[in-house]
Parts: structure tokens; C-alpha cells; sequence
């Protein structure tokens, strides 16, 4: 605590790529046989909260210099609202997966939908998120400073940091963070870094994805073009070392290699 008090930063930037064969050839099956719309975005929100159950110390929040053990995975994502009604005022919504280390990634879809869905039409799905846009959008920037410099100044106080988690039990963020280099032929999505900004409320993690992308990687001592995920991890290295961060990682790729034994040939098998 001590080492990576302000204004030091305490995170640290892992990037690595995943062979995406079997999770793709898996969510193909899942899609096909149960007819629920499961997403890339979907199995890595499972993949995330699978690791981080596994994982507990990366799943804490620090509050006043101190390490607060969470017992539930939550999941902040980001949803785009362009080309949607509820993008005529603001790009950005955001959904929350509340117990993303336990639930079926077939549950998680089916929650993101309905989340996704309340979000594009200019309704936000968490009461404090939505509280903090309604003052956004009707509220003259100086009151809105000064609201959110008065929110900072108490969130940490006991009762307040256990109203905020409450309201809004996020202890991890998962984005698409090179989605629209997919698109571009001739590019390679290769990483990129992020430091949380200490404000509003602390997580231990972020985790990053990039769209799929074709790569040459060895596959039994040869050459071979398979479909690959690059991902990024953001860990606070108060909470756990380069150590740990390189197993969480190694866990996190080991089930992407192989859904279907941690979420079952349906996709909904339970933590």
C-alpha cells in the first residue's frame, strides 16, 4: 500500500493471445442446439468470472488503504448506443453482470440481452449510474463538478462505500478495446495499456479484448493459420504480484481452449 500510494500507479499491463479454435467451434454448437445468442463478449464475461472466483484477492476492492474481500464476481461493460435511441444524448451505456463467477454463460447472455436492449433505448440499468447521467445531461457542468468532487470526497466513508457497492456491485470491467480493427484488412490488433482512473470506485481488474483475428502461430512445431484473441489484462498490483497475474492469466486461456468442460456442452453449467 505503502509502495503505490498516490501518485504512483499500481497497475500493471499483461497482453497475450488466445488460440480461439475450440471457443469458436464451441459457441457455434451452443448457438445451433439451444438457440440462445451467445456472443464472443458473453464467454469471456464467464471466462473473467471464472478466473476471478478462482482468484479471490484479484476480486477485492481496496477502500481507505484497506483490502475489502468481495464474495461475487461483478462485470461492468460497456454497450454502444450509436445508431440506437438512447444514443441521441450519450455513446456509452453500461450493463452490469452481478455474479459473473457463478452464473452459466447462457444466463449471462440472456442477461446481457435484456440489459443491452433497456440501455439502447436511453434507460440506464444501474440506479447510480443513472442517477450520475441525469445530472450529466440536466445539470450545468460546474454543479455536475461539484457534485462528483462531493461524491469523492465521502464514497470511501463506510456507510457510503457499502451504499455504492450496494447500488453498483462492480469489482471488474471486461471491454472490447480493438473491436474495430477487425475490420480492417492487413492490421493486427497487438495490445495496448489502461490505468483506471481512482475515482468513483475501485476495481482490481480490467480486462481487454480485440476482435478475432487470423495469425501464423506453431501448432506442433509447425506453421499454421488459426483464429486468435488478443487480450489484455490490467491487474492492481496491490492486491496481487506479476506471479499471480501470469496464472490468471494461464486460467483464464485454459478455459477458452476448452468451454465446454467449464460451461457444459449448453453453456449452462453453473459455477
Amino acid at each position: 500500500m505503502w509502495w503505490f500510494a498516490k501518485p504512483a500507479n499500481p497497475y500493471v499491463v499483461i497482453n497475450f493471445v488466445v488460440d480461439f479454435t475450440n471457443a469458436r467451434a464451441w459457441l457455434a454448437r451452443v448457438r445451433a442446439q439451444t438457440g440462445v445468442h451467445v456472443s464472443v463478449q458473453h464467454l469471456l464475461a464467464g471466462a473473467v468470472g471464472r478466473t476471478l472466483a478462482a482468484f479471490p484477492l484479484a476480486n477485492a476492492q481496496i477502500i481507505r488503504g484497506r483490502i475489502v474481500l468481495r464474495d461475487k464476481v461483478g462485470v461492468a461493460m460497456p454497450v454502444n448506443l450509436l445508431g440506437h435511441e438512447g444514443g441521441a444524448k450519450r455513446e456509452l451505456g453500461a450493463m452490469l453482470v452481478d455474479d459473473a463467477g457463478r452464473s452459466s454463460v447462457a444466463a449471462l447472455a440472456e442477461a446481457s440481452a435484456r440489459a443491452a436492449s433497456k440501455e439502447r433505448t436511453g434507460t440506464s440499468t444501474n440506479p447510480l449510474i443513472g442517477a450520475f447521467t441525469r445530472i450529466g445531461e440536466r445539470a450545468p457542468r460546474r454543479a455536475v463538478f461539484a457534485a462528483m468532487d462531493g461524491f469523492e470526497a465521502v464514497r470511501e466513508l463506510p456507510l457510503v462505500s457499502r451504499l455504492v457497492y450496494r447500488a453498483a456491485p462492480a469489482t471488474t470491467l471486461l471491454s472490447n478495446v480493438g473491436g474495430p480493427l477487425g475490420e480492417l484488412q492487413g492490421a493486427l490488433f497487438r495490445g495496448g495499456a489502461v490505468h483506471p482512473p481512482p475515482r468513483l470506485a475501485h476495481v482490481g481488474t480490467v480486462w481487454g479484448s480485440s476482435a478475432v483475428q487470423d495469425e501464423v502461430v506453431v501448432v506442433d512445431g509447425a506453421p499454421a493459420v488459426r483464429p486468435m484473441l488478443p487480450v489484455l489484462l490490467v491487474f492492481d498490483h496491490r492486491l496481487v504480484d506479476g506471479v499471480v497475474g501470469g496464472r490468471m492469466a494461464k486460467h483464464f486461456t485454459r478455459i477458452l481452449q476448452d468451454p465446454a468442460a467449464v460451461f457444459g456442452e449448453d453453456a449452462r453449467t453453473t459455477g
